[in-house]
């Protein structure tokens, strides 16, 4: 049976409506907020050389609730873990992936991912994600723990994954959504309203995700593993290698030679992996490199057949049709802008 209380998600603007946003369109004042708020890490945008970034944002007593959308496809890069607090992130529309390793997981409305404390970890946000995150100090829900199982919490670990058209995750989705409205509405009962709220909320966390402690009592029955696909590194290393090759020109079959690997072997790992080909996502690289390099020029001194040379693309006509489709407006007005 399929639960659907993922279907019942409000829509972005109905969340922490009463919180004064927290916004930022620069790279670096972004980067900033997000370090203050969460931890460390590397943000870089995919497609525009700035974002739009808004934070709404409440904690109490170890737990939070935020509502982050950058407004443009950015990668995240936290090079040591979260260390010292758990997340549960939900899109609430469109798609974002985490990779963790050679473990790939891509989230939406109904599945969640939960970045681990002490592993580095990617991640991909596209264009227009708003995303409603769980923020619960680690000894809040090592407390928790203890208290519902019975056993010494320290070495509590999550799962990579949530999966919320279950019975147990559609209960931790209601759980998240009342304590979002005890938040909201500061009841008379106050900080007695919201332990309580907070306590359910964690436990209901802790019965929906996959973790060390019902994983060794032998009470957990995942209904789907994290997907991992032997390729994942190799394709990583592709993404990484073709934002460089879109401005050396670099053709896919050299690219493939520069990884060491038949170009048949990338082909069919970029294909399960991200479903798409290899010559895809470079095309992609190199319209999003474009872009950048149109914003940046100046129209009196540089051309459109210029820089989409220095791009990769040999046939104008055919960058020019792309490009529109891309970005809903020509090459020349981006140069003009």
């Amino acid at each position: 049976m399929v639960h659907r209380a993922w279907a019942a998600l409000p829509r972005a603007e109905a969340l922490l409506a009463s919180r004064t946003p927290t916004t930022a369109v620069s790279v670096d004042e972004a980067h900033d907020t997000i370090s203050a708020v969460f931890c460390d890490h590397h943000l870089a945008p995919l497609e525009r050389r700035e974002v739009n970034m808004n934070l709404r944002s409440v904690r109490d007593a170890g737990v939070g609730i935020e509502l982050l959308d950058y407004g443009e496809a950015v990668r995240i890069h936290v090079g040591g873990g979260l260390e010292n607090f758990h997340l549960v992130q939900i899109p609430l529309r469109g798609r974002a992936t985490m990779e963790v390793g050679n473990a790939l997981v891509q989230s939406s409305s109904r599945v969640a991912t939960v970045p681990p404390l002490d592993r580095e970890f990617t991640m991909r946000w596209d264009t227009g994600v708003p995303t409603l995150i769980l923020y619960a100090e680690r000894s809040r829900l090592r407390t928790v723990a203890e208290a519902m199982y019975g056993v010494d919490g320290e070495r509590l670990q999550l799962g990579l994954h949530l999966h919320l058209d279950t019975v147990a995750g559609g209960d931790f989705l209601r759980a998240l959504l009342d304590h979002h409205s005890v938040l909201e509405r500061g009841s008379a009962d106050g900080a007695y309203a919201r332990r309580l709220s907070a306590e359910l909320l964690l436990t209901r966390l802790l019965s929906a995700v996959d973790n060390s402690v019902t994983r060794s009592l032998g009470t957990w029955a995942s209904v789907e593993r994290v997907r991992v696909t032997p390729g994942d590194a190799l394709v990583r290393r592709f993404e990484d290698r073709i934002e460089g090759g879109a401005a050396e020109g670099a053709s896919v079959l050299e690219i493939a030679a520069q990884l060491g690997v038949p170009l048949r072997t990338l082909q069919s790992h970029v294909r399960a992996v991200r479903g798409t080909t290899p010559t895809a996502l470079l095309r992609e690289a190199q319209l999003r490199h474009a872009h950048t390099l149109l914003e940046a020029a100046d129209p009196l001194r540089e051309t459109v057949t210029g820089i989409a040379q220095r791009a990769g693309f040999t046939h104008l006509g055919r960058f020019s049709t792309e490009y529109r489709r891309r970005f809903a407006e020509s090459p020349g007005d981006t140069l003009r802008r």
